[in-house]
């Protein structure tokens, strides 16, 4: 067998063992009480139409000189359809796995390691070419953060990630692609007094293909922060950066905020940067692509402003305002076989954004919603990104009842770069249901697309109607 296809079962079973272990061991230590008081679990399991699954585990525990996070995620369907239309070669399933473990080793040194599992498979519904898409993502992180003096201390980062990528083809072979990638970080941050401190950084980045010339990407940064008075900060930086497609890029970093006000801050910011292609990342936020891992980096100016606004414990308020000008912004296209690939192309971003929590009732009844606004300026349409973007959650909190109702709206996409083709908008509604039955012990109702609308993410392949899920929710 493989190592591609090894690797991400091998520490999948690797921490179902570790998991099990750990529970038979806190089962045997009921003596230790602060102990067992010190772990919390929350998982729930929801099972409905299409035969559907959805199961969450999250389990963290905080023991001395120790703290971790374990995370799990598996949802998975049968072709599913729209009212009394079932869709053929819809059926998929989504696998996240992630864990994280914080280790107090002295009072001057501190590691943390960090794994994530992303595992995908999806049917490509009337696709003639192709007929399913699979996708495997390992990410992993070691860090350590070393503590010299009072106001001296450094951090060391080693970590590596794999992307596997597959078409199973229909009329054609299929197509298969792997990417490897290491990382390597050194920083460290000096107090120079209680109004100024200098941080530096170095990153370095390889990627090894298959079919492509190896890359490689390193980025170095210093950055001063200081107070000219009590309210006021100024940040003053430079980036030095080099890939192996480009020269070497020397960026300033300037920077400004304002802390004056009673209930709010400023924060000013512009930067000139190189951004690395990470195929790794930009393949994952779309379903059905063909990779292409030879794109260039991208030399970016960037320049935002930050306000945060706290009203009492009952709103806060955060607004971004934000202006990109790239030499290479990917921007995705489709080829031959129905699928997307990207392509770099010269693009002004404008994006505007408003994060609101209203605490209406605390602890009890709160309000999330985020609402984004981008505009895009180039030569051609920018596909698959929406100009509106709302996502709004309320969420009540009570004794025996537990209610989540949320919403993704969103405006019409482009589907092609020349033609003004667009998929329509979308407003999908999601509702969940929680029925306290005993101390801990949750009888739970899910409901997916909660107005049964009809919606495309991708141009040829259609998202599920309404769906009923039942189940169970242990929160300890």
């Amino acid at each position: 067998m493989r190592l591609y296809t090894i690797i991400p079962k091998t520490i999948f079973i690797a921490i179902c063992v570790s998991f099990a272990q750990l529970i038979f061991a806190q089962a045997a230590q009921n003596a230790d009480t602060q102990s067992y008081r010190n772990m919390n679990i929350d998982m729930q399991v929801v099972y409905g139409q299409y035969n559907d699954m959805l199961s969450t585990v999250n389990l963290s525990q905080e023991q001395e000189g120790f703290v971790y996070l374990l995370r799990t995620y598996l949802k998975k369907s049968n072709d599913y359809g729209y009212k009394d239309d079932i869709f053929k070669n819809t059926s998929y399933y989504q696998n996240r796995i992630g864990f994280t473990g914080n280790v107090t080793a002295s009072e001057t040194w501190k590691s943390i390691f960090d794994i994530n599992v992303h595992n995908d498979s999806y049917g490509m519904a009337a696709n003639p070419v192709f007929s399913r898409e699979e996708k495997d993502n390992v990410i992993l992180d070691w860090k350590n953060i070393v503590k010299y003096s009072p106001s001296f201390e450094m951090f060391y980062v080693i970590g590596g990630a794999q992307y596997y990528h597959r078409l199973t083809g229909t009329t054609t072979d299929g197509d298969e692609s792997r990417v490897y990638q290491g990382h390597g970080q050194i920083g460290g941050e000096y107090i120079w007094s209680a109004s100024n401190r200098f941080k530096y950084s170095s990153t370095f980045y390889g990627y090894k293909y298959e079919k492509y010339k190896n890359d490689f990407f390193c980025n170095n940064e210093v950055v001063d922060d200081f107070n000219i008075t009590k309210d006021v900060g100024v940040t003053i930086g430079l980036n030095a950066d080099f890939n192996r497609d480009d020269h070497w890029l020397l960026g300033p970093i300037i920077g400004a905020s304002y802390k004056g006000f009673t209930n709010s801050s400023i924060v000013f910011q512009y930067s000139y940067f190189m951004q690395p292609f990470k195929p790794e990342e930009l393949y994952l936020q779309q379903k059905f692509i063909a990779p292409m891992y030879n794109l260039e980096p991208a030399r970016i100016h960037s320049g935002y402003v930050k306000i945060d606004y706290k009203m009492n414990s009952f709103l806060n308020m955060q607004l971004l305002s934000q202006t990109e000008y790239s030499n290479n912004f990917y921007n995705y296209v489709t080829v031959p076989g129905d699928v997307l690939t990207a392509t770099g192309i010269k693009s002004w971003v404008f994006t505007n954004s408003i994060n609101l929590v209203m605490n209406i009732v605390p602890k009890v009844l709160n309000v999330d919603a985020q609402y984004t606004y981008s505009y895009y300026h180039a030569r051609e349409h920018i596909t698959y990104r929406p100009q509106h973007l709302l996502a709004m959650a309320v969420v009540y909190n009570g004794v025996k009842w537990k209610i989540n109702l949320s919403h993704d709206i969103a405006s019409s996409v482009y589907t092609s770069p020349q033609d003004d083709t667009k998929l329509t908008s979308r407003v999908v509604g999601y509702l969940d249901l929680q029925r306290k039955m005993l101390e801990g012990f949750f009888a739970y109702f899910r409901v997916e697309n909660l107005y049964n609308n009809r919606y495309y993410l991708r141009e040829n392949y259609p998202e599920s109607g309404i769906k009923g899920l039942f189940g169970i929710r242990i929160l300890l």
